[in-house]
This record gives C-alpha cells, sequence and structure tokens, in this order.
C-alpha cells in the first residue's frame, strides 16, 4: 500500500495532510524499506559467456570426440571381425573395376566375383609360396648366420654391452628377475595358426559377396537418402572412391613391382642367394609405408655381412636399395600418382601410427586406403553442403515464406 492511499484513508481532505504526504514522498525516509520496490541494478553483459551459435558448435565437437572414442574402443574390442571385412571392402573397391569390365562382356557378377577372387588367391599363394622356400632354406642356416654377424659385428656387440652395463649402473638395477612363462608354445601358435585362418576365410567370403552384390548395396544405400542432392552426392563419392581407390592400388602396385624388380637385380649383382625371394621381399614390404623399405635395406645389410669380402663390400646393396627408395618416394611416386591423389606426408604417417597400434601390421597397409577414403568422404560432404548454400541463395522468396524460418541455413550447416 502506497502512502498517498494510506494518508488519503487515514487523514481525508486538509491541505497540512496532503503537504505532509508530499514531504514524506520526496525525502529520503521510508516509513516501510521492506516492502519498497527497489529496482534491479543492470548487470553489465559479460564477455565469457557463450553465444548459441558457439555453444552449438561445442556441443557437436564433443559428440564427435565422443563417437571417436567409443567407435575406436569397438574397432579395437572386434579386430578379428573387423579387420577382415575391412581388408575385403577395400580390396572389393579396387577390385570392382575388373569386374565390371566382365560384367559389360556378357558375365554374370556372380560369376566374374568368383574368378576375380581366385586369381586373387592364387596370386596370393604364389606369393607365399615364393617367400616360404628361402625363409625354410635359411632358417635351418640360422646359427651359422648369427655367428657370421656376431664375428662381422664383435666391436659393434662389445659397446653395446659397455653402454649396457653403464645403463644398469647409473639405474641401480640389483632387483631379482623374475621369468614368466606364458605356457604352452604349441597352444599358441595352434590359437594364433586357427585365428589367422578364420580371418583369411572372412577376408575372402567379404572380398567375394562385395563384388557379387556392391551394385544392390549401393542402390539400397541411394533409396535411404533423402532428396535429390542427397543421393546425388552418395552416388558421386561411391563413383569418386572406387575410381579413387582402384587407380592408387594400381599405380602402387606398378611402383612395388618395379622396386621388387631392381631389388632382384641388386640381389643378383651382389650374389646373394635366391633373388627371386628379395625382389618379391621388396614388393610386398613396399606396401608398409616407412618401415617396409628400412626392414628391406635392414636385411639386405645383414645378407651383406654374412659374405667373406669388407664391411664397405657389404654395405652397398643395401645402400643401393635405398637410394633407389629415396628416388621412388620422392620423385617418382608423386610424378606417377599425381597431385589429385598424393596426401599429405603428416596425414599419411599419422594414419599410419594409428592402425598400426589399432590393428598391427595388417592396419598399417590398410592405413593410407582408409584415409583416402576419409579424404573423400570430406571432399563430397563439402561440395554437399555447398549445393544446398548456392540452392538456398538461389531459391525465390514465394518458395521459402511457406517454409519453416531458418530450414535452408540448418541444411547448409
Amino acid at each position: 500500500m502506497s502512502i498517498d492511499a494510506f494518508s488519503t484513508r487515514s487523514a481525508p481532505g486538509g491541505a497540512a495532510a496532503r503537504w505532509t504526504v508530499r514531504m514524506l514522498n520526496l525525502s529520503a525516509w521510508r516509513p516501510f524499506p521492506r516492502y519498497m520496490a527497489e529496482p534491479e541494478a543492470e548487470e553489465p553483459p559479460s564477455g565469457g559467456e557463450l553465444s548459441p551459435q558457439e555453444h552449438d558448435l561445442v556441443l557437436r565437437y564433443a559428440i564427435v570426440g565422443i563417437f571417436v572414442i567409443l567407435a575406436t574402443a569397438a574397432l579395437y574390442l572386434t579386430r578379428v571381425i573387423a579387420l577382415p571385412v575391412t581388408a575385403g571392402v577395400i580390396f572389393g573397391l579396387v577390385l570392382g573395376p575388373p569386374v565390371d569390365a566382365m560384367v559389360r562382356r556378357g558375365l554374370p557378377q556372380h560369376l566374374a566375383a568368383g574368378i576375380v577372387v581366385l586369381l586373387g588367391v592364387l596370386l596370393l599363394l604364389l606369393l607365399v609360396a615364393t617367400l616360404t622356400v628361402p625363409i625354410a632354406a635359411w632358417s635351418d642356416q640360422f646359427p651359422k648366420m648369427i655367428h657370421a654377424l656376431k664375428l662381422k659385428l664383435v666391436g659393434v656387440f662389445a659397446f653395446m654391452e659397455e653402454f649396457k652395463q653403464i645403463a644398469g649402473d647409473i639405474a641401480g638395477g640389483d632387483g631379482t628377475k623374475v621369468s614368466v612363462s606364458d605356457g604352452n608354445p604349441l597352444v599358441s601358435i595352434a590359437i594364433s595358426s586357427t585365428t589367422a585362418a578364420g580371418g583369411l576365410l572372412i577376408f575372402v567370403a567379404t572380398v567375394y559377396f562385395w563384388l557379387a552384390t556392391r551394385r544392390h548395396l549401393k542402390a539400397r544405400f541411394l533409396r535411404l537418402c533423402f532428396g535429390r542432392d542427397a543421393r546425388r552426392s552418395a552416388g558421386s563419392f561411391f563413383s569418386e572412391i572406387e575410381a579413387r581407390a582402384a587407380r592408387y592400388f594400381g599405380l602402387v602396385t606398378l611402383i612395388n613391382l618395379g622396386m621388387g624388380l631392381i631389388s632382384l637385380l641388386i640381389a643378383w649383382f651382389a650374389g646373394l642367394p635366391y633373388p627371386l625371394f628379395w625382389g618379391a621381399l621388396a614388393f610386398f614390404l613396399n606396401y608398409l609405408a616407412f618401415i617396409g623399405p628400412i626392414m628391406v635395406t635392414v636385411a639386405f645389410f645383414a645378407a651383406g655381412l654374412l659374405s667373406p669380402s669388407s664391411l664397405l663390400v657389404a654395405a652397398w646393396p643395401a645402400a643401393s636399395y635405398f637410394v633407389v627408395h629415396l628416388i621412388e618416394g620422392n620423385l617418382v611416386t608423386p610424378i606417377v600418382v599425381g597431385r589429385r591423389l598424393t596426401i599429405s606426408p603428416f596425414l599419411v604417417f599419422i594414419s599410419f601410427i594409428f592402425w598400426l597400434w589399432l590393428w598391427g601390421p595388417i592396419g598399417a597397409v590398410l592405413s593410407t586406403p582408409i584415409l583416402l577414403v576419409a579424404l573423400v568422404a570430406r571432399e563430397e560432404f563439402v561440395r554437399y553442403r555447398h549445393s544446398l548454400r548456392e540452392a538456398a541463395q538461389e531459391e525465390p522468396p514465394d518458395e521459402t515464406a511457406g517454409r519453416p524460418a531458418g530450414t535452408a541455413a540448418a541444411l547448409a550447416r
């Protein structure tokens, strides 16, 4: 209740009463300060608060980060199945163009897929047989090879022993060593062999069914895309990734074949046994980025040390191969592969380390194709967003009047 109402009820009429009420209202004193409404102080806008757009962006990145962590954990836990399936899909993308060529010549798609898979299995068995025979022959001479290496590198081994002793003295590690047995090695070999055979069977089956049914899978996936632009972008993604993967693997295979032939010639001129083995080893390990050529170089150097010649003469096969690898990696591959398929070396290295940690050596082989698929998906997604943004700008106002506000902008984001 205000003072005016209170005063008019308690003392109706009279100039003195009205003058008293007016003075009370103008003065700083208030009779009932607890019940008087005081104006709220306006707080200045804080610069640390997030706008709705920034909050939405942070939320999106947080969701993407959680998805990446969960997907990585799932791929690690299911690597026994996920690894051969992923490898089968990648090789299915590479072998798709030959199957299409056979289908255009009148062969049924299932028969064409079977022929391509059968030829691939035969080539794989031929490569394994080429590598197995020299390895089995050298396994009998392994103790003799180790003894010859110790004689050639006696100074290096002595330096390593001194360094190890100095490091042990500095660390002061006089604790008791504990030897833990992993059980029967035959059981471990049987389990690993069964797992490898099962993974190989899953890989071959995945390649065959992907090649035999990929057109139907593509058509069904395109039906799930709402809108003509989405279907066009998805179809362009499938076509582009098949073309790029086939071209990348084809060119890399030709380059690796050339490296294998050069390695065969180096082994032949150096007088190393089984030159065909060295060519096949260089061809296969060159698919492993970074560590594959290093492994071949170390193998050439170890084989050269077994000869009775000097250390300098024994090192020239490894040095020759390494020089050829530098020329291939820095000159031949960028020119042959081209700018369209060239990927940043930093991204290749990060992808290689990640998939090597997650899936082992086979994951390292698949690291570059998986990175290529991810980059193509990103390019197609950016192109799709750009087309939506252009469509939203070109639409006349009468067509967008009936739509909810912000729909086109939301789709473009």
